[in-house]
């Protein structure tokens, strides 16, 4: 496992596994801002191998595992000479049928299923704003608010599958202004993530405080965001399949799954 220095080592690789495929296969699609972004945080590393290529993302205490392989069974020929040290997670996205032979291949090399999430999407509707109960405002969130922001996100969200950011990208979220907050007695009370590019905005997170449930909040963010993304077309997010009360609060919101699933994988350190 070597340290990635450049974007242009990372697409080469790819472009070398892909040279001759007829039955390329990837797990990998990083924007090039996010890959330079990795590689300037020195969490970006790589291996290279005959007609595959490995990269290994480093977050908290694991990595993201991604490949780029000729075939299915290249990839699953190259496998076992991956990190037998390492905590690693790969996330595989498509729908159920394509899916099928990727998932073999990984659980035969050691991996098992960890989560399973589903795609839900919204197409636009008039939504005004409104009001919270005890007339707490939506705001955006703040620098100040960042350490606050990862521990909610922390205690809330599962970090094998759900992604939770480092600081240095709710840092650059707050500049963007992509994290709409209500603060209660200038505590943060609860929060909504979002990423919106061209005309199509990912919810990525959206919680509320335990100690401030059921007043409101999580009504008030939804709505201020819809209302806030007046130029979006169509809004998606992703949720873990069995978590009912989550899908019913979605559902209530107009979102409805569009058969893309996210099955989250994992390696035999990652605890059960």
């Amino acid at each position: 496992m070597s340290p990635v220095h450049t974007v242009s080592h990372v697409l080469d690789a790819i472009q070398q596994a892909k040279a001759g495929a007829t039955a390329f296969c990837t797990n990998f699609f990083p924007t090039q801002p996010k890959l330079q972004a990795w590689i300037d945080h020195r969490e970006l590393f790589s291996e290279i191998r005959d007609r595959a290529a490995f990269f290994f993302r480093k977050e908290r205490d694991f990595f993201h595992f991604y490949f780029a392989a000729a075939s299915p069974e290249v990839l699953r020929s190259n496998l076992d000479a991956i990190s037998r040290t390492e905590r690693l997670v790969a996330d595989l996205i498509g729908n159920e049928a394509s899916l099928n032979d990727l998932l073999a291949q990984l659980k035969s090399a050691g991996f098992r299923q960890y989560r399973c999430l589903s795609r839900l999407s919204r197409t636009a509707q008039p939504t005004q704003s409104q009001p919270t109960a005890n007339g707490s405002q939506v705001v955006y969130a703040e620098p100040a608010d960042c350490d606050a922001i990862i521990s909610l996100l922390e205690k809330s969200f599962d970090r094998y599958a759900d992604q939770i950011p480092l600081p240095y990208e709710i840092d650059a979220a707050i500049q963007a202004r992509q994290i709409f907050a209500i603060r209660c007695d200038s505590a943060l009370a609860a929060l909504l993530f979002f990423e919106t590019q061209g005309f199509t905005s990912t919810v990525r997170y959206w919680v509320v405080a335990n100690q401030f449930q059921s007043v409101g909040f999580g009504s008030a963010l939804i709505r201020h965001y819809f209302a806030a993304q007046s130029a979006v077309r169509r809004f998606i997010l992703w949720v873990t399949v069995d978590n009912e009360n989550a899908v019913k609060k979605y559902r209530h919101y107009g979102y409805n799954p569009d058969g893309l699933v996210d099955n989250v994988l994992v390696n035999s350190l990652v605890p059960v």
